[in-house]
């Protein structure tokens, strides 16, 4: 055992706590502190991300000062000798770079002497935490890079506890990201293949700034997950071979942190031009014939994300005409794949078809319906061009000619009613301050009662009413001011009414001023019926735009 001297360890219990540490046998230099130049210098905006692989700037060092524990130290390999066989980060990453598997002969030697694995910080890049295995599939040629089985191999037999493969970026912007989203990214199925067989996680998921949705700068959303890259990508092969890799096949309902499947991934890609369309509508289909296949029962278009809407729903919500369209209209003949249709062919006859659809997740019966989404969000892009389709504008129709043009003529009917009532009480109210009950029994009498009675009983009603209304849709005050400006304006006008009333009640001479502006706002809300009617409803519409947008 080690005598310490004057408290301090001796030489042997020294060399084993620099064993235990980390070590780097790299040269240390003094940086010069970056100027304000070097600084700005540099691609993309304030906040947008830096390349992850670029031949115009190395790979930073500047790491922070970290303490690190080497569990697997084994005495006597460790020597403060220099050595000459020495690989730092330039070499490694300069041999996978020109794709030579010589240049790394007796790295897994020098590895061993020095207790070390490729996974340390000294090499990977210091802001991006991009390895020396990421750095080879970014540097591919012909799809390949005959260091990448090397790395591999090393990594494995060095028995490296945090393995090569599944090591992922560690900056804000990249974060999440594996060496298997690169090889996806790279379209190069041969990677891919490697990479799994080799261990890498194909649920691994790339969650960094630049892979989330938002509303300005620089990114690219796809779902997170590398089974949703590929499908993303239009890479079917590769799609196919992550679902049936007999290694670690990839769940087809596995969601990222939104809640997205790849179903929804390719929702959110797709941007109505023929070409994105033709490709992500065939990728949609391909991804329910292989949730068939892999597990019958699984319904993938059946789950909803964080947000509660499910792939057909997010295509609305988003204002995707045409993936909403082939999902609505979606018609599969093959037999064993004929019950994923949404639409089923009954006869034709010549120009003639009769079809039946699929109305799960249309009809307004089940919350977040398509048709509640496009009735009730003007924020909604390309809403008019959705509901025209079939079986959209069908099933509009139908609902209005059965019960709803019913419900319109009652409810206009009632409310020009209470209107008409309440201008004739205001107009034959006497204008003395106390209320003079009892009233006398007379025919005038009875009529002028009955007629307050109504308009209380209306006025909580219509106050009543447009709050559940408000309170069940939950809108934001820009879209409430949008698509809820009658039911506010029915609101206010019923909440003036009962405020008179209570003045009245009161013997105060303001609920006169009051009844007046509820009196008034009452028959302006009556524009609202107009548009229920073929020859007024345009106008109406029209009249009210033009009203709302200086608002």
């Amino acid at each position: 055992m080690d005598k310490f001297t004057n408290g301090q360890p001796g030489p042997a219990q020294r060399n084993r706590l620099m064993g235990l540490l980390e070590t780097d046998d790299s040269p240390q230099e003094e940086k010069p502190a970056p100027s304000k130049k070097e600084e700005r210098s540099g691609p993309g905006r304030k906040g947008e991300p830096q390349p992850l692989e670029t031949p115009y700037q190395k790979e930073s060092s500047d790491f922070a000062p970290k303490i690190k524990i080497n569990l697997n130290y084994r005495p006597g390999l460790v020597s403060n000798q220099k050595d000459p066989n020495r690989f730092d980060r330039e070499r490694l990453f300069s041999a996978v770079v020109r794709g030579s598997p010589q240049a790394l002969e007796g790295l897994l030697e020098y590895l061993r002497r020095s207790s070390k694995f490729l996974t340390n910080s000294e090499y990977t890049d210091a802001k991006t935490g991009k390895t020396c295995l990421m750095k080879a599939l970014l540097n591919l040629k012909n799809g390949k890079n005959d260091t990448i089985p090397v790395l591999l191999e090393i990594d494995q037999k060095t028995q490296n506890p945090r393995p090569l493969v599944n090591v992922s970026c560690s900056d804000c912007f990249y974060r999440g990201q594996t060496a298997l989203h690169i090889a996806i990214e790279k379209r190069s199925l041969e990677m891919v293949k490697l990479l799994v067989e080799n261990g890498a996680d194909v649920h691994a998921r790339a969650h960094g700034e630049f892979f989330r949705k938002k509303k300005e700068g620089v990114y690219f959303y796809f779902g997170e997950l590398p089974l949703s890259l590929a499908a993303c990508t239009n890479q079917l092969d590769v799609v196919d071979y992550l679902l049936n890799n007999p290694h670690q096949k990839a769940r087809l309902q596995e969601q990222d942190t939104q809640g997205n499947t790849v179903l929804h991934a390719l929702v959110m890609i797709a941007d109505d031009t023929e070409e994105n369309t033709k490709f992500v509508s065939s990728t949609y289909v391909e991804i329910l014939k292989a949730g068939v296949k892999l597990d019958p029962t699984c319904k993938l278009e059946e789950i909803v994300n964080y947000d509660g809407l499910n792939p057909l729903q997010l295509a609305a919500k988003t204002g995707k005409v045409e993936i909403f369209r082939h999902i609505i209209q979606r018609e599969i003949q093959e037999p064993p794949y004929r019950h994923l249709s949404r639409k089923f062919t009954e006869w034709t006859y010549g120009p003639i078809h009769v079809s039946l659809y699929d109305l799960s997740s249309l009809d307004s019966f089940e919350e977040n319906s398509v048709l509640e989404i496009l009735a009730y969000s003007s924020d909604t892009p390309n809403r008019y061009k959705m509901v025209v389709l079939e079986p959209l504008n069908k099933l509009l129709q139908q609902k209005w000619e059965t019960f709803a043009s019913k419900r319109f003529y009652f409810s206009f009917v009632s409310y020009l009613s209470f209107m008409i009532i309440f201008t004739a009480i205001a107009y034959y109210q006497p204008l003395r301050v106390k209320p003079s009950f009892p009233v006398e029994f007379t025919a005038g009498g009875f009529l002028w009662v009955s007629g307050l009675i109504i308009i209380l009983l209306g006025g909580i009603y219509l106050i009543f009413a447009q709050s559940l209304y408000l309170r069940r849709r939950r809108q934001s005050l820009k879209t409430m001011c949008s698509d809820s400006c009658i039911e506010i304006l029915i609101f206010i006008q019923a909440f003036s009414l009962l405020l008179s009333a209570v003045l009245y009640g009161a013997s105060s001479e303001n609920y006169v001023a009051v009844m007046v502006f509820s009196l008034l706002l009452g028959w302006v809300n009556t524009l609202y019926y107009t548009r229920g009617f073929q020859r007024t409803g345009i106008y109406s519409v029209m009249i009210q735009k033009v009203s709302k947008k200086p608002l």
